[in-house]
Order: structure tokens, then C-alpha cells, then sequence
């Protein structure tokens, strides 16, 4: 057998194996660095870092003030490269809300102080009625027929504003000398309020709810009084009003209580409601408008000028006494009406697109003050509380 002899490549074949091993080398590298996520070569990627004092310095923005920060993300700048947002630092809930402190409830009617997310969708708000957080609150609520001389004591805190409150018209709550220039706010039926909260407003229908029935009807007209005052403008109409008309009366005053139970089917019942609020002043309109309107009845009014009411509810959607020249014309139109049911229902056309909706006594104006003092940090007092309400 043979001897096989093994020959070296000649230098030529070594130069071109070296470059070709060089070349392939090249490649491999040159993938690996320049996409490290190529998942053909299984290496693993550049971890990269990347500064975020940009996210800290807002977190630390909306910590103390509540202010809106939109956080730059570090792709902004093209020099760097993205990093994920670190966790939101954590501070205490009570630096991160506004605080509003009861100081007296109204009457003495307690409400619940941790619904204005689901009530009126307002969040960031949080009411106490604990005298102790005197020093943290940014607002205090003063209701002004329980105002007394138990009042905070000094010091007063600088961003701290004291909110006057009242649903009483100028008539029925008298002026206090405790309080004329101490209040940086006000919140009331009147629509020039810092926190306007009316008795009730009209709001958009739902499509269920604008396929309204008018209800039935076995009484023409009806009133429910309690406070039955002589002197009361809308006494004296009345007394003489029944002179001309059947009133069905209810109340105290005519020994004829309804119950909360009946009330509602009461009102219905009638085609007219007497809305007469007990004393006349701009924008204060009562329960006496707005539950009739909710329950399917045309609201006669007596109170301010038509005009007024037509800044909250439509010209057609009530009937006022001003309209008419005496109560007897009053009366007749009624017994008009009574007669023409095409002309009846026209009272009921803002029925296709509005429902009547009551206010929440207490709590709706504590949630809207607070959110009121979240959304307006500047500074603010009333001078003249007096001459403003009662002038």
C-alpha cells in the first residue's frame, strides 16, 4: 500500500482561509453590537440607563399642589434612549387631597362625607368634621343659621379660606355682626355665589326618560303650606284666589298633613301646583318649583320675576301669577286650560329633552366647595358680606 503524503497549502489557499475566517468573524460582531435584540445570535442586550429627574420633579409638583404635570419622557430627547417610569413615590393622603372641614352641620343634619366621587364625580376631596384638622384644611364651611361664637381660634392659617353658607332667602336668615368680613367665600341658592348650589336644576334626558307619560289627573289645582303667614304675599294671593277657583289645600296651616309617603302621589294628582315661595328675592326658587316639575304637574309661581325663573327652566314649562292682572284672570285661564288638553300638554314639551333634579342639601355643597378650592388657589376675601346678601 501507498504511502499518502500530506502537502501544506500553499500561502495563496492560507491567505484566502484567513480572510474568509476574518470576514465571517467581522459579520457575527457586527450584528451582535449593532442590533443587541437579533434573536438569531442568543446573546444578551445593553442594559441602558437613563436620568428621570424630569418624572421626579412632577410627582413632587403634584404632591404638594394637586397641579395636572405631564412628565416629558425621556424619548423626547433624541440623544438618550427610553427607560421605564419609576413607581409613583408614595406620600401620605392627606397632602395629595383638599381638605374641607364642617364645621357645623346644618340644623344639625348629619350627611355622608366620603361620596362626592360617586355622587358628583368630583375626586381628590376629602370632608371631616373633625375640629382637630383645624390647621391642615384649606376651606372651612360655615352654615350661616348655626353660626354662633364658637368660631376657630387663632392662628388662622394663611391659605386657609372660610366659606359663608345659606339656603335662606334675605327674609328668613338675618344678617350676624359676627361675620361680616371674615369669609373669603360664599356658596348659596344666589347664582352670583362664588359655589352657586340652587334648590334644583333642569338636566339632559335620557332617551328612557324623554318618553314621558303625564300622570293623572283628578284635582285642578293643589297647595301644601305649613307656614301660613298673613302678611306673606303669597297668603293674601291665595285668600283671594280661592274666591274664583277650587284649591285642594293641604298642610298644617288647613289640619290636612302629607306624609313623604303620599306627597308624591298628591302633587301628581294635580294639574297645577301652586309654587308660592313664603318670601320674594332674585334666584330663590325652592323645592316648591322643582318637585312639581319633577313629578308631572304645571308649577303656577309666585316669587321673583318671570324673567329670572326663565334664566333656569323654559318660558312654557310653568305659568306665573305676574302673567295676570288679578287672581280671578289667573283663575280663569286655569279653567281654560282645564277644558283644552291639547293646549295643557304644550307645558310639558321641555319634558322631550330635560328631567327636574333637587339638589343635595349639605353634601353637594361641601363636595362643589371643595372642588371649588382644588380648582382656585388664589387668594380671595368678601368685604362687604352684608351689603352683598342683605343690601
Amino acid at each position: 500500500m501507498d504511502k499518502i503524503t500530506l502537502t501544506p497549502p500553499s500561502k495563496a489557499a492560507q491567505k484566502v482561509i484567513i480572510a474568509t475566517f476574518m470576514l465571517i468573524s467581522f459579520v457575527c460582531i457586527f450584528f451582535v453590537y449593532y442590533n443587541p435584540n437579533t434573536t438569531f445570535f442568543k446573546f444578551p442586550a445593553v442594559d441602558v440607563h437613563t436620568n428621570c429627574s424630569c418624572t421626579e420633579t412632577c410627582l413632587d409638583v403634584l404632591k404638594k399642589q394637586n397641579y395636572k404635570c405631564t412628565i416629558k419622557n425621556a424619548s423626547d430627547n433624541p440623544s438618550t434612549t427610553p427607560a421605564p417610569n419609576p413607581a409613583p413615590a408614595t406620600a401620605k393622603k392627606d397632602d395629595q387631597e383638599t381638605i374641607l372641614l364642617i364645621w357645623v352641620y346644618p340644623f344639625g343634619a348629619r350627611f355622608d362625607l366620603g361620596v362626592c366621587g360617586s355622587q358628583f364625580n368630583i375626586h381628590g376631596c376629602h370632608l371631616t368634621d373633625d375640629r382637630s384638622m383645624i390647621q391642615k384644611a384649606h376651606g372651612v364651611m360655615f352654615h350661616h343659621r348655626d353660626l354662633s361664637a364658637d368660631l376657630p381660634q387663632p392662628p388662622r392659617p394663611a391659605f386657609q379660606k372660610w366659606i359663608w353658607w345659606n339656603m335662606e332667602s334675605p327674609s328668613n336668615s338675618h344678617p350676624n355682626s359676627l361675620i361680616n368680613d371674615g369669609f373669603n367665600l360664599t356658596s348659596s341658592f344666589r347664582k352670583d355665589s362664588d359655589i352657586p348650589v340652587p334648590y334644583g336644576r333642569l338636566i339632559d334626558a335620557t332617551d328612557e326618560q324623554k318618553n314621558f307619560t303625564i300622570p293623572k289627573k283628578d284635582k285642578l289645582v293643589c297647595w301644601i303650606v305649613s307656614n301660613f303667614q298673613e302678611h306673606h304675599k303669597r297668603s293674601q294671593y291665595y285668600n283671594e284666589l280661592v274666591k274664583h277657583i277650587k284649591v285642594e289645600a293641604y298642610g298644617g296651616h288647613f289640619n290636612n298633613r302629607v306624609n313623604d309617603d303620599d306627597y308624591g302621589n298628591v302633587v301628581s294628582s294635580c294639574k297645577f301646583y301652586l309654587s308660592f315661595e313664603n318670601s320674594i328675592h332674585r334666584d330663590y326658587f325652592t323645592e316648591k318649583l322643582f318637585n312639581p316639575l319633577a313629578l308631572g304637574t304645571v308649577p303656577v309661581v309666585l316669587g321673583p320675576s318671570r324673567d329670572n325663573y326663565e334664566e333656569f327652566i323654559p318660558r312654557d314649562a310653568f305659568i306665573h301669577v305676574d302673567d295676570f292682572p288679578t287672581p280671578k284672570e289667573l283663575a280663569d285661564h286655569l279653567k281654560s286650560l282645564d277644558q283644552n288638553e291639547e293646549q295643557y300638554r304644550q307645558y310639558f314639551n321641555w319634558r322631550k329633552h330635560f328631567i327636574s333634579m333637587s339638589s343635595s342639601f349639605g353634601l353637594e355643597h361641601a363636595c362643589r366647595t371643595c372642588d371649588y378650592l382644588k380648582r382656585n388657589k388664589h387668594y380671595i376675601a368678601i368685604k362687604d358680606l352684608k351689603g352683598w346678601f342683605w343690601g
